[in-house]
């Protein structure tokens, strides 16, 4: 017999209002048009509370100016390509002023299909397009999604200028991004980035005995590739200025804990390195492959090596890295206290056209850094 639930939306000065629901998610198999109306209903500064029960949903579209709460969201099996669970949409306007605060996802991974489409299906947990200000995540999960757990992505709406980024002042904490099919974050064109106290654990990996397309790990072509963050260049205007990673966590990926790569070539017009890098009292490793080992990289294509750097300003702070570092095209560098255990003899990292790089107090076993 299907439960009597309800939705709550708390309208702003006003007391907890009731919204009845008729039939429980699980056995009405869609809850996403009721959910979306309640969201497009809420008033400017409003709160959509889930009272912590449990939804089935497509694809959630949240606007700005509002507060999602104390959801358990399952993502109904699609072939629909970018039918991320919540998605917040800035290509026409930006969006701002967003919190998502105690949501739960369960991205039901192996129910996705077409996933060689647009953005790798684009079944992600959370995805953050176009452009978007003052975005807060709180304890919340997106775990077990056919895509990423968190995408912050510019999609179609690079400025071409990096001195004009498209995410602004956007706070991540106390979030699980694990066990997805891709990477557990993946972000582009940052400004003023926060993430903490998060983990981003056993992303890019088959699912033990599931064959079907989304229980399979993203692969390159015919390799798994998901890391636990994953900050990507699609050109000049993808920029990063100001990207912090405090007390996070990215063990037993598919390949890399934390992956920066960028292909823009650094002599590009208005291009400015990527900068403000900060990785305070964080944990990663080199992943479940034998490709390299890479715990923490920095790179970028062998043709655009040599000319000015595409990372500055990089700050690696008491981190416990169980892996290789890897640096190509990077300037002002500093490794600051830390535990490395590379699976290497005699060296913990290696790099290529890197100019300023300072260790201080780094336990390293005593091997050494290889610069070429």
């Amino acid at each position: 017999m299907p439960i009597s639930r309800r939705i709550f939306l708390f309208l702003a000065g006003s007391e907890l209002l009731p919204v009845p629901e008729s039939q429980d998610a699980l056995a009405l198999g869609d809850d996403t048009a009721r959910l979306q109306k309640l969201i497009d209903n809420a008033p400017s500064q409003g709160v959509v509370d889930g009272s912590g029960r449990s939804y089935v949903v497509t694809r959630l579209l949240l606007k700005s100016n509002i507060t999602f709460r104390n959801f358990n969201l399952r993502a109904k099996g699609t072939a629909t390509p970018l039918d991320a669970v919540l998605t917040i949409d800035g290509n026409t306007h930006t969006a701002h002023d967003i919190t998502i605060n105690n949501v739960q996802i369960d991205g039901n991974r192996s129910a996705q299909t077409n996933l060689a489409s647009e953005e790798d299906g684009g079944r992600d947990g959370i995805r953050i397009v176009g452009k978007a200000q003052r975005i807060t995540i709180f304890n919340c999960t997106a775990s077990n999604c056919a895509t990423d757990g968190l995408k912050i992505f510019s999609q179609n709406s690079l400025s071409g200028d990096d001195t004009r980024l498209n995410f602004y002042t956007i706070n991540v904490s106390n979030c699980t991004f694990n066990g997805n099919r891709r990477h557990g974050a993946s972000g582009d064109s940052l400004r003023n980035v926060y993430f903490t106290s998060c983990e981003f654990s056993g992303n890019g990996l088959d699912v033990p005995g599931d064959s079907s397309e989304g229980g399979q790990g993203a692969r390159n072509p015919d390799q798994i590739y998901g890391a636990g963050i994953d900050v990507e260049g699609y050109g000049v205007g993808s920029g990063v200025d100001g990207l912090n990673f405090s007390l996070c966590t990215a063990l037993g990926n598919a390949r890399f804990g934390f992956q920066f790569w960028d292909p823009t070539p650094p002599s590009s017009p208005r291009f400015q390195p990527r900068s403000g890098i900060v990785f305070d009292t964080c944990t990663c490793d080199g992943g479940v492959g034998d490709d390299g080992h890479q715990a923490l990289e920095f790179s970028e294509p062998v043709a655009v090596r040599g000319g000015p750097p595409t990372y500055q300003d990089i700050t690696v702070r008491n981190m416990r890295c169980t892996g290789t570092v890897s640096l190509y095209g990077v300037d002002d560098i500093t490794f600051n206290g830390g535990r490395y255990r590379s699976p290497y003899p005699g060296f913990w990292g290696v790099g290529q056209y890197v100019t300023n790089i300072q260790f201080q107090n780094v336990d390293c076993q005593g091997k050494i850094f290889s610069l070429t």
